[in-house]
């Protein structure tokens, strides 16, 4: 998948040893590749040429295409055909992320992560979005970057605006620890879980992983692990989830009138008479 800046050098039949393939986002699937294996020797051919782009000093990095040069690696290919560029790296990894969610094989947590990091490497490239938003002012100003990178993102690979929003809220949301113990497990597939993590701090969310992935799990749903956790009922753990949310993304004056609203509706004394009670 070609992106805008790299140049075409042509397709070419090149050593596989001279290909690096490290730094790439997403690990390969030994069964599937295996399975490509069996497929492109029975077709007699690679049908996808596998994208690369030069490096200094000689030699190629891969770009797109690793599970098929895995194939061909297990069939002992001196060559494959690919189709070389000359690119940035920025330019380069974009290729990588766009072929990888045109493919549309992501769960949501590979999703998320694919996303994120396109959303980093769109700003690099498009500084002008980035001071754009500018004029937002926290949450906000974050809102309105997500959203014009969403609205490019979707027109090149065909995901809706708010697929789009909500893999960035994940991958925002979940500390880097968290998104290590969660890939591979079921929750890595379900948006929805996902989610309810990314709206946690980091501590709750690890505590919650902790119920939910032990080797006897003590919740089947991080809404129930955050009711188990705060010894409250499940609807009133969600408001408590929410309420953590609010506050994290308020900024200093938002939370000062919100303790200000607590103080004159009364609410701080009546937390205060409640504990005094418990305490007796």
């Amino acid at each position: 998948m070609k992106t805008s800046g790299m140049k075409s050098l042509g397709l070419q039949d090149i050593p596989i040893s001279d290909i690096d393939i490290s730094f790439r986002l997403r690990p390969v699937d030994d069964g599937y590749a295996t399975l490509l294996a069996e497929n492109i020797q029975e077709a007699g051919r690679l049908r996808q040429p596998v994208e690369v782009r030069t490096v200094k000093g000689g030699g190629f990095r891969l770009i797109a295409g690793a599970h098929r040069l895995a194939a061909c690696t297990k069939l002992d290919w001196p060559t494959i055909p690919a189709f070389v560029f000359e690119a940035t790296e920025d330019e380069a990894r974009l290729a990588e992320i766009d072929e990888n969610l045109v493919r549309h094989e992501l769960n949501p947590l590979d999703r998320a992560t694919f996303l994120f990091e396109r959303k980093s490497i769109y700003e690099r490239l498009n500084p002008e979005t980035k001071n754009g938003a500018q004029g937002g002012v926290g949450g906000k100003r974050n809102e309105n970057e997500t959203i014009s990178f969403s609205k490019d993102t979707a027109a090149r690979i065909g995901l809706t605006d708010r697929t789009i929003q909500l893999a960035v809220k994940i991958a925002t949301g979940l500390a880097p620890d968290v998104k290590v113990s969660v890939a591979g497990t079921a929750i890595a597939k379900t948006q929805a879980e996902l989610l309810a993590l990314a709206k946690l701090g980091p501590a709750e969310q690890r505590a919650v992983l902790g119920m939910l992935l032990g080797d006897e799990p003590k919740a089947k749903s991080v809404r129930e692990a955050m009711a188990a956790l705060t010894n409250r009922p499940a609807k009133v753990a969600d408001g408590y989830a929410k309420l953590l949310t609010a506050w994290r993304h308020a900024g200093t004056g938002e939370r000062r009138a919100f303790v200000e609203f607590l103080r004159k509706d009364g609410a701080l004394d009546q937390f205060d008479a409640d504990d005094s009670e418990v305490a007796a």
